[in-house]
């Protein structure tokens, strides 16, 4: 599918995430209102406390969140603060790249996250749960490689400051 033949998203309009995890089990159900959308990279944002339905139960983040969605990217950005406060953390997920049909993103949650703290430190996070999920899932070796390679990817973006993690 090409780029050009996507639907955009219109800065101010509501959309809502929908993660699964690889059988296609609702993981995530997240609102956002779209803050720009330029065909590849759609940006949104999340204020705290509003509810978020995840395969746990209803959670409401007390982040407000600012969140990169890259169309041809194995991964996304979420940049969390506290309401009136700067920045606390950086979450990326490592996922599928996302579809977006005019009204919903959507992507498969593939386990893997990095967070990445103010003051440089970079962890990754679930790499247990992404062995196990291999097995339990079957995940074909290219959906294995691209996302061990996405959680390098990001990792590197944030060592050299890279969008977004210049946005401060």
């Amino acid at each position: 599918m090409e780029l050009s033949h996507t639907p955009t998203a219109t800065p101010g309009s509501r959309i809502l995430l929908r993660a699964t995890k690889y059988d296609g089990a609702a993981h995530w159900i997240q609102p956002f209102q779209v803050l720009s959308d330029d065909g590849t990279l759609i940006v949104a944002q999340y204020r705290a406390r509003a509810p978020i339905f995840t395969s746990r139960g209803e959670f409401r983040s007390p982040y407000d969140s600012r969140v990169y969605f890259w169309r041809d990217r194995w991964y996304n950005v979420f940049r969390l603060s506290r309401p009136g406060c700067s920045l606390a953390l950086w979450y990326c997920n490592v996922t599928t790249p996302p579809s977006f049909d005019g009204c919903q993103i959507g992507y498969v949650d593939l386990d893997l996250d990095v967070t990445v703290r103010p003051n440089g430190c970079i962890d990754l996070l679930d790499a247990d749960e992404f062995e196990r999920h291999q097995r339990r899932y079957a995940y074909p070796r290219d959906v294995i490689d691209n996302a061990e390679q996405a959680a390098r990817d990001v990792a590197e973006l944030a060592r050299h400051g890279g969008f977004p993690f210049n946005q401060r």
